[in-house]
């Protein structure tokens, strides 16, 4: 016996459908133009007079198209509904907003409830696309308080961008010349206060929690040494120490973290000049000797070094890189340190191990 399929009004229906753009079909003009299904939904002979075999083929071949038809349905529907929520979403996001330019000293609430705080000099300008939340961080320092569960938020500058999702961050742009040698000085620190952020540019992507910061340059990856996998932890231990010293201007913090007892020797001869473990030159020990040569102790050289002036004031330090040399056994840093607006100096401490530990030498 023949495959029994007298509904090919169904299969011309699927066809249409499938290969149809029309999303709003006429049901009126699809009886009209099919009257020989309407003639055999209406009048079809009772299934209870026909073979059970054939009923059963009918059946099944009816329903998996009335099913299959239902699909491409329900399709088409979700799809035009999804394609009218994107349209419209994607028109309320990009449509252009007047973006402003604003200056510190000041503080700009945004509408979602993120402000950021614009010390003096400090620049920022907003998104030109209603909806996009962030700024444009365009000079100085600021401080952003990130609206919690509203979604990322963005800040881009020349060196990169910072992500964040309901957070607080510190944002600082150096832009100047070292105070001595007059080399230009360009980088941005990103510092997080609470929650995390992403700082991310063309050489490298950096997360941070928090308490920690990062050091981008014009054209490097971000740089955080306490997430720098090359460093031994001593080794982080001791530059943070000196960091923390030089920030607070505490000359006695900064000076411990140098072998007080070989640089006793060394100044008074005991000890034979080494540069991987003094770090300076022949001349540089030479005017140690020549401005401590008196001293009684260890503990008297650092009594010294804080009574005459240590320091020389305290600062923002930006640790750029870290080198740590072949034999593991010398490092050596690129910092920028800020005293004021005007004054910025690149300096390149050192240290070395010896005597079971890491200690700092001369720069």
């Amino acid at each position: 016996m023949g495959r029994v399929n007298d509904d090919k009004w169904l299969d011309e229906a699927l066809n249409q459908a499938i290969h149809s753009d029309d999303t709003r079909p006429d049901f009126q003009k699809w009886i009209a133009d099919h009257p020989e299904a309407v003639e055999m939904l209406t009048s079809r002979t009772p299934q209870s007079q026909r073979p059970l075999r054939i009923r059963r083929i009918i059946m099944n071949v009816t329903i998996v198209k009335l099913a299959a038809a239902a699909v491409i349905a329900v399709a088409a529907v979700v799809g035009i509904t999804q394609l009218t929520h994107n349209n419209t979403s994607q028109t309320a996001i990009t449509e252009p907003v007047a973006p402003k330019t604003l200056a510190g000293p000041m503080t700009h609430t945004f509408a979602a409830g993120s402000t950021v705080q614009l010390a003096q000099g400090a620049g920022i300008r907003t998104f030109a696309e209603a909806g996009k939340r962030g700024f444009e961080h365009l000079a100085g320092r600021i401080d952003v308080t990130v609206a919690k569960g509203k979604g990322e938020f963005i800040v881009t500058s020349p060196y990169g961008q910072v992500k964040a999702l309901g957070t607080q961050f510190k944002m600082d742009m150096v832009d100047g010349t070292d105070s001595q040698t007059k080399e230009q000085v360009k980088l941005l620190s990103v510092e997080v206060t609470e929650g995390s952020v992403e700082v991310r540019n063309a050489k490298g992507t950096k997360t941070l929690g928090e308490r920690q910061n990062v050091v981008v340059g014009i054209d490097s990856a971000p740089y955080d040494f306490s997430q720098d996998e090359k460093l031994p932890a001593r080794l982080k231990e001791r530059i943070a120490a000196m960091t923390k010293a030089l920030e607070a201007g505490d000359a006695a913090s900064w000076i411990a973290n140098y072998n007080l007892d070989y640089m006793f020797k060394l100044i008074k001869g005991q000890e034979s000049y080494d540069p991987q473990r003094f770090g300076g030159s022949e001349a540089d020990l030479e005017r140690l000797r020549q401005g401590f040569g008196d001293v009684a102790g260890p503990q008297d050289l650092v009594q010294r070094f804080v009574s005459s002036g240590g320091l020389n004031g305290s600062g923002k330090v930006y640790v750029r890189s870290v080198t740590v040399s072949k034999d593991g056994k010398h490092a050596q840093a690129e910092c920028v340190r800020c005293k004021s607006e005007t004054s910025i100096v690149i300096t390149k401490p050192q240290w070395h191990f010896f005597d079971n530990d890491w200690w700092q030498v001369d720069d």
